[in-house]
């Protein structure tokens, strides 16, 4: 049967990208709520602000999909199954966070939630997945 996943060596890559686009969007979060950065370089960046916003989320969703959409070394059956079923698990707890926040959150909080929401269901599947194929390695 043909998949649709990236080669193997794409991972690295993915996981590069993933990393560092995670934490420039971590930072970017933390400078809004908390202001971490020194003045100087925070001025410096308010009219970079939406430019490096966009490249925080982007790099963010496209080095998890390579992560998540790449093939394993040994890419069998037995690991396809934990693929679909991790993606499953992924999709279920995504849509009860989405149910329970709509429930309690209102107003421009709840376009936070919808914000980070486009990122939950990436970074479940790859914790869910990695867990199971740890588990089988161990």
């Amino acid at each position: 049967m043909k998949t649709m996943l990236f080669p193997h060596a794409m991972q690295k890559p993915g996981w590069v990208i993933f990393t560092l686009s995670a934490m420039l969007g971590a930072t970017i979060m933390l400078q809004e709520n908390f202001n971490i950065l020194p003045l100087s370089v925070a001025l410096q960046l308010d009219d970079w602000t939406y430019i490096i916003n966009n490249i925080a989320i982007i790099g963010t969703i496209i080095g998890a999909i390579l992560v998540t959409c790449s093939r394993e070394k040994i890419e069998d059956e037995m690991i396809s199954s934990i693929r679909q079923d991790s993606l499953l698990t992924a999709l279920y707890i995504h849509y009860a966070i989405i149910i329970v926040a709509s429930l309690l959150v209102y107003d421009l909080d709840f376009l936070n939630v919808m914000l980070y929401g486009m990122f939950t269901i990436l970074f479940i599947f790859m914790a869910v997945f990695r867990w199971r194929i740890w588990q089988i390695k161990k």
